[in-house]
């Protein structure tokens, strides 16, 4: 666990982003990146990670995916931090924090709206529902809460219950790995995750299981919590583009090597707006005019 502090000094502060990314060199980059973003936006607290191996006592990524999530809240908890905003690796922050963690404050935790209209149901097991006693019906009218951002006020007694619940049912054996048996291959993994072959479920609106997804899912569920916020976007996913807004972008990477954070911001705040769109437009006009003059 390594520990920073934003500002370069240790101001006393209560907040603190907190992450992981453990296993592959890609992992220490993407970690390194998102503390770079956190000091270009003016971020006052605090930036904890863990980039070596997952907190003490964490079950494997076989026995447990993603219960390394819960383990990291906790620490954080341990150490006094009251506020505390998970961001995964492959994240960047493009503005500055303060309305996220606002609403942290003012809500007890911060969710964010899927951006893909996705439900629970759509990526949960039918041994993981099962075991909560979730009918899949019921698991589809419930709103699946992504779990790459994700934020906890703990001087909140709903946000506690949740980090409780949530740690919780992550080690039931069950919800979190989608199956009752033991997880041996990383293909075994991935048929899991994608439902291939009917791993999870016979049923064809089943896409995957999406581990601590599932688990938070059932968890707010039950808490009565909602995801609410937008302040959260996907880079690569077209149909809900980045906003004026938009305080978090995910910024998945597929190899080895990492878009360097300049050159994200150069395409959200110049490319796209000034480059893309305006080109874009003129193709719309050109296409327009064509039509005019085929119909003249």
């Amino acid at each position: 666990m390594k520990l920073v502090h934003i500002e370069g000094k240790n101001n006393g502060t209560k907040k603190c982003v907190i992450s992981l990314g453990v296993g592959k060199p890609v992992f220490k980059l993407t970690l390194q990146r998102l503390g770079e973003s956190l000091k270009r936006v003016g971020f006052d607290g605090d930036y904890l990670y863990w980039d070596e191996s997952l907190p003490s006592g964490c079950p494997n990524q076989f026995e447990a995916p993603f219960a390394f999530k819960s383990y990291c809240f906790i620490k954080a908890k341990e150490l006094g931090y009251e506020q505390v905003l998970w961001i995964d690796a492959p994240c960047v922050a493009i503005r500055n924090l303060a309305p996220v963690f606002r609403s942290i404050e003012q809500h007890g935790y911060v969710f964010f709206n899927n951006n893909y209209g996705q439900m629970m149901g759509q990526w949960s097991s039918d041994d993981a529902l099962a075991m909560n006693n979730i009918s899949r019906e019921e698991a589809l009218a419930m709103p699946e809460i992504p779990c790459s951002v994700l934020g906890l006020n703990f001087r909140s007694e709903l946000a506690s219950s949740f980090l409780d619940g949530w740690h919780q049912i992550m080690a039931d054996g069950i919800t979190a790995r989608g199956i009752k048996e033991k997880i041996k291959t990383w293909d075994e993994y991935q048929e899991i995750f994608w439902n291939n072959n009917s791993r999870v479920s016979q049923d064809p609106r089943v896409c995957g299981h999406r581990c601590d997804q599932v688990a938070a899912g059932i968890v707010a569920h039950r808490l009565g919590m909602l995801p609410y916020s937008d302040y959260l976007k996907d880079i690569h996913y077209e149909a809900k583009p980045v906003k004026r807004n938009t305080i978090i972008l995910h910024h998945r990477e597929f190899g080895e090597g990492i878009a360097p954070l300049s050159d994200i911001y150069y395409r959200v705040f110049f490319k796209t707006p000034f480059v893309d769109k305006p080109r874009s437009y003129l193709r719309k006009l050109r296409s327009v005019a064509r039509g005019f003059r085929t119909h003249a």
